[in-house]
């Protein structure tokens, strides 16, 4: 009975991970500042270009390497 179990939690622990996989997906350098650190939930192309924030994060990125 237990190893039909441990069967079971195998297939669904796999099928959870190409779940997520699917749905959770890396954030792009350029993307950061945006997706973790802004409040606003979209920016206009001239505003996201000018943005102080992103070109912090991304000069700080840039000088950690």
């Amino acid at each position: 009975m237990s190893e039909s179990y441990g069967k079971k939690v195998n297939y669904f622990h796999r099928l959870w991970q190409r779940f997520m996989g699917q749905i959770i997906q890396d954030v792009p350098e350029d993307y950061e500042a945006c997706e973790f650190e802004c409040r606003k939930l979209q920016c206009a192309t001239g505003d996201w270009e000018k943005c102080e924030r992103r070109l912090r994060s991304k000069t700080q990125s840039q000088e950690q390497t």
